[in-house]
């Protein structure tokens, strides 16, 4: 049984609300905002006053725009001077697509790119708007209880220490979260990054219909580019990590070299000035964390992180927002028990809605050549006039496994040994055995998860430093 408690001075005084949610960005807000939508005393508590920054691709699809839809902020994020983003523009290898960004019937649009300064301020003051009792600037200090978290001790910006009390506590703060710390949730399924990410903007990048989203990755090279809010243009370059003593020894060149190795990208920003300074994330891990207890619950970063080459974060951190949201209502009306059972319930659905868009995340960020199947599948998806489908699984409406079968795998396979010579069919079977291998791997990990060893279980939070 997990055991937390206070430490310290005693905290001057208690607080009591239904639901106590740590950290109050793409995760936080749109948890306490549901909940407080359904009369749930919730208060939402984050060490940041805001506006305030924090890494991120700050790009959401089609599902993601949706669920800022329902939280009735989407006209604001309009405000913002962000587009709504209607085509694609992908490199895979030698292949080059231009495809339509897939929608359904009733939504918002394909995509969105927001600073998160922008984009988690609009959130913080929609969770106000509703009702939700908002801490900024206000730091959580350690979970309390004894065999149950019971709430949170927290020190606002005067030193002074209050324990809140509530019947649950969300962690929806990070990858270095406390909440998952002091409740003891362990790490599963780690992964290592294999490329660091460098984001910079640039102004005055002129816009003109359809709005387009650049993702391209061939040999060792992957930029990713959007226009954002304000007027902005965000580039990202993934770099391999054995690039990175180049950008230690200058970064700026390097940053500008890795652009002007993207053609398209590079005519784009081509004459415009970059504005404010260049961003890093040099070291990451992917991984899934136990994410509910007796009361207490993790979402967001705080209980899954994967590899950011295709967006997903903050989607994702809306998806589960609108899954955990009625679960934790339902389980409120009949109990600890009842409650406890709710989220063990969501934890499972999260686990398994995740799984293979975190083994997709990781083949994306892989740091070297594109796999030669991989763009065959691609190009022959995009002759089949079918490319939509592998933007889809960018939307979380098409699974990975559904898009990138394994007999699209060995047609490709196939294709490539009847057009190659002798050393390249031996790449291909080479690369053929290895995805094959490396699926039935992960399968058995998603049965049986590998837990990461003590000395891992505390991963640390990105940070966002001057390159």
């Amino acid at each position: 049984m997990i055991t937390v408690s206070v430490g310290g001075n005693r905290a001057e005084m208690s607080e009591d609300f239904d639901v106590a949610v740590v950290g109050a960005r793409c995760a936080g807000s749109p948890l306490a905002i549901k909940l407080a939508r359904a009369g749930v005393r919730t208060v939402l508590i984050d060490k940041d006053e805001f506006p305030s920054d924090t890494p991120s691709t700050h790009f959401f699809q089609a599902e993601g725009l949706l669920s800022l839809q329902r939280l009735g902020v989407m006209e604001r994020l309009k405000s913002t001077g962000a587009p709504i983003i209607s085509e694609a523009h992908n490199r895979i290898g030698d292949l080059v697509v231009r495809s339509r960004w897939p929608t359904r019937p009733g939504d918002v649009g394909g995509a969105m790119c927001v600073r998160r300064p922008v984009l988690d301020t609009i959130l913080v003051q929609r969770a106000r708007e509703v009702g939700v009792e908002v801490r900024t600037g206000t730091r959580a200090m350690s979970l309390i209880g004894n065999g149950r978290v019971r709430g949170v001790r927290v020190r606002d910006s005067t030193g002074r220490e209050v324990d809140v009390t509530a019947r649950l506590v969300a962690g929806a703060d990070g990858r270095g979260s406390l909440v998952a710390r002091q409740a003891g949730a362990r790490a599963y399924n780690i992964t290592a990054n294999e490329r660091a990410g460098f984001w910079a903007y640039y102004d005055g990048v002129p816009i003109t219909p359809p709005v387009t989203a650049y993702l391209h990755r061939w040999d060792e090279e992957f930029v990713i580019a959007t226009p954002t809010d304000s007027g902005l243009f965000l580039v990202i370059i993934l770099a391999p990590v054995h690039r990175l003593a180049a950008f230690r020894a200058d970064s700026e060149r390097t940053f500008e070299e890795h652009v002007a190795r993207d053609g398209v990208v590079s005519d784009i920003v081509a004459g415009h000035p970059r504005t404010g300074r260049l961003f890093s994330v040099l070291g990451f891990t992917g991984y899934f964390r136990e994410s509910a207890g007796p009361g207490w619950v993790l979402v967001g970063d705080a209980g899954h992180f994967k590899d950011p080459a295709p967006a997903q974060g903050i989607s994702d951190a809306l998806r589960q927002v609108d899954r955990l949201a009625p679960a934790i209502i339902a389980g409120l009306g009949r109990g600890e028990a009842a409650l406890d059972a709710e989220t063990e319930q969501w934890w499972r659905w999260r686990d398994e809605d995740a799984a293979e868009k975190y083994w997709f995340a990781q083949d994306l960020g892989r740091g070297g050549p594109v796999p030669l199947v991989f763009a065959e599948m691609t190009g022959r998806l995009h002759e089949q006039g079918r490319i939509t489908e592998l933007v889809d699984v960018f939307n979380h409406r098409r699974r990975p496994s559904t898009v990138l079968t394994p007999a699209r795998l060995l047609g490709a396979a196939a294709r490539l040994s009847l057009r190659g010579d002798a050393l390249s069919r031996q790449q291909i079977l080479r690369e053929t055995r290895g995805m094959l291998s490396r699926e039935m791997q992960r399968r058995r990990l998603n049965r049986q998860p590998v837990y990461a060893p003590m000395r891992q279980q505390e991963t640390p939070a990105e940070i966002a430093v001057p390159a």
